[in-house]
Order: structure tokens, then C-alpha cells, then sequence
């Protein structure tokens, strides 16, 4: 690594994270660097002001609700929902131990725009990236999801039965096969680490991941065991187990 090229020019650099969520496949793919992800579409949901049922997160089977400062929830469920592309064939065996886990994830129809086509996986530092092209990832909520929402929502919490939702959204998800994130030096490329893929997570241990890659980049011990993290799983033969644990 010697830099980073961006549209106003070359930034010198001895080392660089990729840490490009949903974009991470595509970016490392110019480089040669294989890395299995996908992205899987979330929809959450806020609603209007109402009783205290519930101070704090809970997550109560197939609806998840958190008490907001304005006396509203947030709300979501367990759905996600992934538009197939190139990807999708590319890796679809690594993710069959994901799929058949448990996990809530519908195919949907759709253009996945952090799925480069076939044949081409590079570009060269003077042509138009995909990042150019698509500058903002913003995903319109899921009808479907939704739908979902309203009706666990009314089911699992009668209190809040008919609550009006007042505003909704939705995000791309980058998730790995084994729903793990990334943490890890680029093997051959001397410089270059990544931390990506990490499935949801993410929101939770930001801060430490943070901590960790900083850590990495500047050669102190990371003072935790990473082979769980390690980009090497996903080509060295290891069993993949999708989850957090061991």
C-alpha cells in the first residue's frame, strides 16, 4: 500500500482499512482479494409516543423494540430480505450453513448495486468507480417488512396494538457466511487490512472493533484472540458455523 486515490487526488498512506461495509466485496474484488459477502436489506420502523411498556431493548421472538427518548419504540423484526446478482451464484454454498440456520431472509426482486456484473470485478484508478456512480446507499423500506412489523408488533405487545408508526427506513446489511465480521491484515498486500462484514453487529461493538483495528494497523498486540475474525477462514478449509460464538 502506498496510498488511496480519491477523486481530488492521491493520498499518500503506508497502510489503509477497508472498512466499506456492503461496498468491502467490490473494493477488495479490484485488488484480487477474494472476500464471500452479501448484502441484505433491514427495515425498521419508528412509532408515535406511547406508554412506558418497556423501558429498554428487548427482542420478544419475532419483534424487536427499543424505548426512544421521544416516548416512541423502535421497532423491527427478524426479516431481511436480499436481491440476487452475480454474488449471489458466486457464493451461494458458502451461505447455504446461513440460510438453513434459522435465519428470516427472502429474496427479493431487485438490483443490488454492490454486486459488480459479470466478468467485470476491476477497474483501473482513472476510470469512474461504482462509489461515483452510486454515491448514496439508501434503500426504500420493505412493504413487506412492514407488514411484518405491524402485525408482531400487535401480537406480542397488546398494549401497543394499533400504536401508529410514524416513520420507517431501511439499510443494507453486509453479512458474511458465518455472520462474523472481518477484523484481519490482508494476507500479500503489506498495508492493507479490512473490517467489514460485520452482519448486523456492528452498532454493538463499533467502538471495540475500532479500538482493535487501530491496534493492527500499529503493530500493538490487539490483546484479544482475533482467529474468529480471521479473512482466512472463508479459503483455508475451516468449517464456517454461523453466529457470534465459538
Amino acid at each position: 500500500v502506498s496510498g488511496v486515490v480519491t477523486e481530488a487526488g492521491r493520498v499518500r498512506a503506508d497502510a489503509v482499512i477497508c472498512a466499506a461495509g456492503v461496498w468491502s466485496n467490490m473494493f477488495l474484488a479490484s485488488l484480487g482479494v477474494d472476500l464471500p459477502q452479501l448484502a441484505v436489506r433491514g427495515t425498521v420502523a419508528r412509532t408515535a409516543a406511547a406508554p412506558n411498556v418497556f423501558d429498554g431493548a428487548a427482542g420478544l421472538k419475532d419483534v424487536f423494540i427499543r424505548r426512544r427518548m421521544d416516548g416512541g419504540y423502535t421497532i423491527a423484526t427478524a426479516m431481511t430480505e436480499h436481491f440476487p446478482g452475480p454474488n449471489s451464484l458466486r457464493y451461494f454454498t458458502r451461505f447455504l450453513p446461513a440460510a438453513k440456520s434459522g435465519g428470516d431472509i427472502r429474496l427479493s426482486l431487485g438490483r443490488d448495486v454492490t454486486q459488480a456484473p459479470f466478468p467485470r470485478r476491476r477497474w483501473s484508478a482513472d476510470e469512474r468507480s461504482p462509489f461515483e456512480e452510486t454515491r448514496v446507499l439508501d434503500p426504500a423500506p420493505s412493504a413487506a417488512a412492514l407488514a411484518r412489523i405491524r402485525q408482531a408488533l400487535d401480537a406480542r405487545l397488546p398494549d401497543l396494538a394499533g400504536l401508529s408508526i410514524v416513520d420507517r427506513w431501511a439499510g443494507m446489511i453486509d453479512a458474511t457466511p458465518d455472520v462474523v465480521p472481518v477484523m484481519d491484515a490482508v494476507a500479500g498486500i503489506a498495508g492493507l487490512f479490512v473490517a467489514t462484514g460485520f452482519s448486523g453487529h456492528g452498532f454493538g461493538i463499533g467502538p471495540g472493533a475500532g479500538k482493535i483495528m487501530a491496534d493492527l494497523v500499529e503493530g500493538r498486540s490487539p490483546r484479544h484472540d482475533l482467529t474468529r475474525f480471521r479473512l482466512s477462514r472463508f479459503s483455508d478449509g475451516s468449517a464456517l458455523v454461523p453466529g457470534p460464538g465459538l
